[in-house]
């Protein structure tokens, strides 16, 4: 069901309720309070239509597409579209406009009408509706890494002239702008960020968005590996420390070297003593830290190098990781 009908359908009941109190002399309360637009971006764009233009003001949870129009002298065409975010704010398609003209932006329900003081001018062009980017963090990585685009006029509606359609965010292509990138769920989209999963065939150079505005580039060149970067590993960093004495007692500390620091990491974690030998590291102890993060261990003390690991512990997403730690080595001498 689009939002329109969603909104009428409260509408419908609404009305119900209103004939029902007013059958047994009860007086219906207010069906909802007065909108107010405090202001809009961009404030201009193709006049084509199609431009996703954010509104913000409070009352703004509750209409149907066609409460939303563009006005100009006797002409107020309405919004094909409107995706309501919050009572503060919405998200409005332009309709087809008049180039060259300004016009308000003007909403209605039950509770009363508001207008703009503010004007939309259609244009020739895309006017300052084109979408732009500022940044792509991380700037490399490979295929199926997760990036976040930040800009402005990100938003996408696929079908502007189909009413009750939800707008989504642009999208998105890595060079060389043939595959379109899959959004990371849960989709939380917005005019000014974007959430992609770098696309199979990615090569360096810039990354564009299509949105209702037209198209944008990335400044900076969006780097895939090898060699240019190393891909940004998600999860919370840690370090660990190590000393051993001669009689084998090991100790040391996890600290997170995140600011602030992330301590969930840091208490009650696994950590492995490991000792050199012949074949590679082997394991001759295992611990867990207190809340603070020390840790201590008895080994039987044989000559050799030393170290002490903090093993990757899983959390419930990658972004969620204790990262693996590994310290410094430390020598027991013979004798």
């Amino acid at each position: 069901m689009s939002l329109g009908k969603r909104n009428i359908g409260r509408r419908v009941a609404g009305v119900g309720v209103a004939v029902a109190m007013m059958m047994v002399g009860l007086a219906a309360p207010a069906f909802a309070a007065a909108p107010v637009i405090t202001g809009f971006t961009p404030d201009s764009g193709i006049s084509t239509g199609g431009c996703i233009v954010v509104v913000t003001g409070t009352g703004l949870d509750d209409f149907a597409d066609d409460a939303w129009e563009f006005v100009a002298g006797a002409t107020s065409p309405n919004a094909p579209d409107a995706v309501l975010i919050s009572d503060t704010e919405a998200w409005v398609t332009t309709p087809v406009l008049v180039a060259g003209t300004a016009y308000t932006l003007r909403v209605t329900n039950s509770g009363g009408t508001s207008t703009s003081t503010g004007t939309f001018l259609a244009t020739t062009g895309a006017g300052n509706c084109a979408p732009t980017i500022t940044s792509v963090t991380p700037n490399c990585g490979s295929h199926n890494d997760k990036v976040v685009i930040v800009g402005t006029n990100l938003l996408l509606d696929p079908t502007p002239a189909a009413a009750g359609e939800d707008i989504a965010g642009g999208t998105v292509q890595f060079t060389p702008f043939s595959d379109t990138a899959a959004v990371v769920p849960p989709d939380s989209d917005s005019s000014t960020t974007l959430t992609r999963f770098v696309s199979t065939n990615a090569a360096d150079g810039p990354v564009k968005v299509i949105a209702g505005g037209g198209t944008g580039f990335s400044g900076p060149s969006f780097e895939v590996p090898p060699p240019d970067c190393t891909a940004v590993v998600e999860g919370h960093p840690r370090a660990i420390t190590f000393k051993i004495k001669k009689t084998g007692k090991a100790s040391g500390v996890v600290s997170s070297t995140e600011d602030p620091a992330f301590t969930d990491c840091v208490a009650a974690v696994p950590v492995k003593i490991q000792r050199k030998t012949s074949s590679g590291w082997k394991n001759v102890g295992k611990t867990t830290t207190s809340d603070t993060g020390s840790y201590t261990k008895k080994t039987k003390g044989k000559p050799g190098k030393y170290r002490a690991i903090a093993p990757k512990v899983a959390g419930t997403t990658a972004a969620d990781d204790c990262l693996k730690a590994k310290s410094a080595t430390r020598t027991i001498k013979k004798g």
